[in-house]
């Protein structure tokens, strides 16, 4: 019998094809075996082969295959002949291994039976209960892969009607707290989603991970039903799914979540519309309506929107122009069906000559439009619903721009718009957010930009003076606006608001970059004022429109910057937004040394501030003006604000003042490097994907950058050293953050043009030069350094057997090596050793070669003898988490979720192969270890 059984498994590795007519095969020899018994055990006995190989292998693959497949035909038999019972105890009884391939093939055994037993197929109460509360515990595992095949498992005992759900409570706590998306995607695709855990499904949209973030999208697609969102979670899953950085999560939101909302409203874009509530949130709503139109050609959206009786009737009545048409129209135009009209007439726009004829069916001309809309401007001013006023104002912002995409061939058409434009912009009765969709209409109605600039000075008159019937010039427009009185008290705020939201809108049409004398006078005049007034909506908008104005002259923002500086600091939070992005515009726009009280430069340089050149000190030229320093340490502070917006809009700020040049900290670079790694900062999403966009593009752009980059490294090793224990800093994984520098300032990184700029002119690397740096910090007398770390970061620098340098190197290496006294050190020391020798081995950063370059002569050596305490606590943690970290590693990498590789080898083999093997894995487990963690090059 037992060579029945190693006969079955030998050929069932060869091919999957044979696996049928081999498991009946052995059925018929189950059957017929007087000693069940005898029979499990031997068949237990072939299948422990394949239990010790960790690695996916095919041949091992199919042996498990035809076990499962073989032991689920005796499921429905009684007693020992039921195999499938006896398998499950047995390999829920090996959970517990230390081997991991024993852990991962028990678990892996026990999934595959589960996920290929029919329906109707009962188990044991005792085994349902052993099998929950056994793979329960492997959730917890220390191997993705368990934890995968554990997840797997359980997918058929959750109970989504207990809210006390112990599978339920598990899968909830991976999906927030798991450190392998392979992990977290397998959780996504196999948890019963409901009320209890629809959030923690959505926010996976978040993931950090695109894979697992479209596996939420799909997930979200394929079970959850729109009506079972709100409204803030559809809105949310629009932005993040429209907008992700993957082109995969994105094909995923528009192949599929929006697919499948839109087959849950029957198609129906209306529909749609309406679940979305488009006037909360126009922007995503907008795309998700022109990636869903996108998918039929011109001619079927513009049927099916004709195909609407409201929709036709309402471009039938205004073509018509008769006046109980009109109001029949204007009573079936609500806010769905009108966006649902401006995005069906941008998209066919878009599409260019190929969807003209169908523009001219759904798109009316503008002389009968013009009376319509000036309609519904009439209505919308009159109006004393509140609720009324909202909507009616929504659906003329989706008129006017649908009026913007009209045909302006016809003078008299466009003059009648123009006009209408205007009027309306003067009009007491027209809300300030009709501004900008005013403004729009008018910058397509109008090409030329003077006309344009005098039109809306002539409208911002209008609102300030009394009205005058003469139409003016640009002369006599420049007289008026200087002969306004500088007083405010006397003009309503609704119309100085509305005069501050045109001159916005003016002074973002401007091209050329210059203060006309009446924009100058106009600031003078209306915009100064308006900042004393104690309205703050007000004050908001006129800084916003001095900000404006100052971009345009930079003497103008002389005159004017320690004003953005004061609101700043004592304003309302909206104002404090508002001038703190201006003061960072105009420090990227002139520089900050154009604001320096004795006058500055011109604003040319691109590096005009330079606070630190070395650690911890800084130029003489910041130090010459007392307003420059006062710049740097009045917007640094918002760094560590309470209020993410504020934090944001200056950690942009700084990022791209030093992206352009403009500024050169070092100790900003460090505060900004810090904040991405403050364990206090995790749940701000956007400040580290900012950070870590802004990094790597900086440090690969120069090498300027990567040598203010190696500054930074010694000076934040000893913040996070010195932090106190209650402090978030203190818990900053410091081989994270050592390895992200080391990697940042690789020279071979560099790009193109910034590396043949440099090559030739320096003569060390960046790496040559902070492992002098870390060297003499090694020799230094301090007692707050950590040995192991320092020896660490030496060992992972890429560098050169250069004369010079790598002469200096190993005489500092022959210092360290003699006060130096934890082991881990020594043995990042040899490896240091052996990478300044030139032996061959590549760190862990580097992959390649690169050439060579000239050392320098003139480098100081320290060679002060100090005491390390190699047995600190923070030491010890390190320790500790480094060995799991590349025990962990090695796993993962091993995993058969996350790799997939094709080996020959088999399963057959003798007992005492078997033996030798285990002993062996279990001999060299800690050397493995150990290697790993001195060889960086794995």
């Amino acid at each position: 019998m037992e060579e029945v059984i190693v006969e079955a498994f030998q050929q069932s590795q060869k091919s999957a094809q044979r696996h049928n007519q081999l498991a009946n095969k052995l059925k018929k020899a189950h059957t017929g075996c007087k000693d069940p018994a005898q029979f499990n055990e031997s068949f237990l006995k072939c299948l422990q082969h394949a239990l010790v190989v960790f690695k996916r292998e095919p041949a091992v693959e199919r042996a498990l295959d035809f076990a499962v497949r073989f032991a689920l035909l005796t499921s429905g038999e009684e007693g020992e002949r039921n195999l499938t019972s006896f398998l499950l105890k047995n390999m829920l009884a090996l959970h517990s291994s230390r081997d991991k391939g024993v852990r991962l093939r028990s678990v892996e055994i026990v999934r595959k039976i589960l996920d290929k037993m029919d329906d109707d197929v009962e188990l044991e109460t005792e085994i349902c209960d052993e099998i929950t509360d056994v793979m329960l515990i492997r959730l917890q595992d220390k191997l993705p892969a368990v934890r995968c095949h554990a997840v797997l498992a359980l997918s058929r005992l959750q109970d989504p009607n207990d809210p006390d759900c112990p599978v339920q409570a598990g899968f909830q706590k991976l999906l927030t707290d798991d450190s392998s998306p392979d992990v977290r995607r397998a959780v996504l695709a196999h948890i019963f989603v409901c009320s209890t855990n629809i959030d923690l499904v959505i926010g996976r949209t978040k993931d950090v991970k695109d894979v697992v973030r479209r596996t939420a999208l799909e997930v979200l697609a394929q079970r959850v039903s729109i009506r079972s969102l709100t409204i803030a979670q559809r809105h949310q899953l629009l932005k993040y799914g429209l907008a992700d950085r993957s082109e995969t999560v994105r094909q995923a939101c528009k192949a599929q979540l929006l697919p499948a909302w839109l087959q849950q409203c029957d198609g129906d874009l209306v529909q749609y519309l309406q679940r979305l509530d488009v006037e909360s949130c126009d922007e995503w709503v907008e795309k998700s309506v022109i990636v869903l139109l996108e998918r039929s050609s011109p001619t079927e959206v513009a049927d099916n929107f004709l195909k609407r009786p409201e929709c036709s009737r309402i471009v039938e009545s205004i073509r018509s122009q008769e006046g109980n048409s009109t109001d029949e129209a204007r009573n079936l135009l609500d806010s769905e069906v009108a966006f649902y009209w401006k995005c069906l007439c941008q998209h066919l726009r878009d599409r260019g000559t190929s969807a003209e004829e169908q523009l001219d069916r759904v798109l009316p001309e503008g002389s009968c439009l013009c009376p319509f809309l000036s309609k519904i401007a009439r209505d919308t001013q009159f109006s004393s619903d509140g609720s009324d006023v909202v909507t009616r104002i929504f659906i003329l912002q989706q008129l006017f721009k649908i009026a913007s995409l009209l045909d302006l061939a016809d003078e008299a058409g466009r003059r009648r718009l123009q006009g209408l434009v205007c009027e309306l912009l003067v009009a007491d009765g027209v809300p300030e957010s009709l501004v900008p969709a005013l403004a729009a209409c008018l910058r397509v109605v109008e090409n030329s930009h003077e006309a344009r600039m005098c039109l809306l000075l002539e409208v911002i008159s209008d609102l300030h003076l009394p009205m005058t019937e003469q139409t003016m010039d640009a002369d006599q427009l420049q007289q008026t606006m200087a002969n306004m009185s500088l007083s405010v008290e006397h003009v309503p705020l609704e119309a100085l608001l509305k005069c501050l939201l045109v001159l916005q809108e003016l002074l973002q049409d401007i091209t050329h970059p210059a203060l006309s004398p009446a924009l100058s006078s106009l600031a003078e005049t209306m915009v100064l004022p308006c900042v004393q007034t104690p309205d703050p909506l007000l004050r908001e908008a006129a800084f916003r429109c001095l900000g404006l104005c100052c971009l345009l002259s930079l003497d103008f923002a002389r005159q004017h910057f320690l004003l953005f500086l004061q609101a700043m600091e004592v304003d309302v939070e909206d104002v404090q937004k508002t001038t703190l992005k201006v003061v960072f515009d105009l420090l990227h726009t002139y520089g900050l040394n154009s604001f320096e009280t004795d006058g500055g430069s011109d604003g040319a340089s691109s590096n005009d501030a330079e606070a630190d050149t070395e650690e911890g000190g800084a130029p003489a030229e910041v130090k010459k003006s007392n307003v420059a320093s006062g710049i740097l340490s009045a917007v640094s502070r918002y760094l560590d604000s309470q209020n993410e917006d504020l934090r944001h809009i200056c950690m942009q700020g700084f990022a791209k003042l030093m992206l352009a040049g403009r500024l050169i900290s070092s100790k900003m670079l460090l505060r900004l490097f810090l904040l991405w790694f403050n364990p206090a900062c995790d749940d701000d999403l956007l400040l580290r994907q900012t950070l870590a966009a802004f990094f790597p593009v900086f440090a690969f752009a120069s090498r300027s950058n990567q040598e203010q980059l190696g500054n930074i490294l010694l000076p934040a090793l000893t913040t996070i050293w010195q932090a106190p224990d209650n402090s978030p800093l203190a818990s900053i994984n410091v081989n994270d953050l050592t390895q992200l520098l080391i990697e940042f300032t690789d020279h071979r990184q560099l790009q193109e043009k910034a590396r043949a700029g440099t090559a030739d002119l320096q003569e060390t690397t960046v790496h040559e030069d902070m492992a002098v740096k870390v060297a003499n910090k090694l020799l230094t007398e301090e007692e707050d350094i950590d040995e192991r770390t320092l020896c660490r970061v030496l060992s992972l620098l890429i560098l050169m057997p250069s004369s010079n340098v790598a002469e200096e190197l190993l005489a500092l290496d022959n210092q360290i090596q003699e006060i130096a006294s934890d082991k881990m050190a020594l043995r990042y020391l040899t490896k240091f050793r052996a990478n300044l020798a030139g032996s061959g081995k590549v760190s862990r950063v580097g992959k390649t070669p690169v050439s060579r370059m000239r050392p320098s002569t003139t480098r100081k050596t320290t060679v002060t003898r100090t005491t390390n305490k190699s047995a600190k606590k923070k030491g010890k943690s390190v320790v500790e988490s480094e060995e799991e970290d590349e025990d962990e590693a090695e796993d993962v990498g091993a995993s058969p979720v996350a790799t997939r590789q094709t080996l020959s080898r088999g399963c057959k083999g003798s007992k005492k192969a078997v033996e030798k093997q285990l002993l062996f894995e279990s001999s060299s487990a800690e050397e493995d270890v150990n290697d790993q963690d001195c060889d960086s090059s794995e």
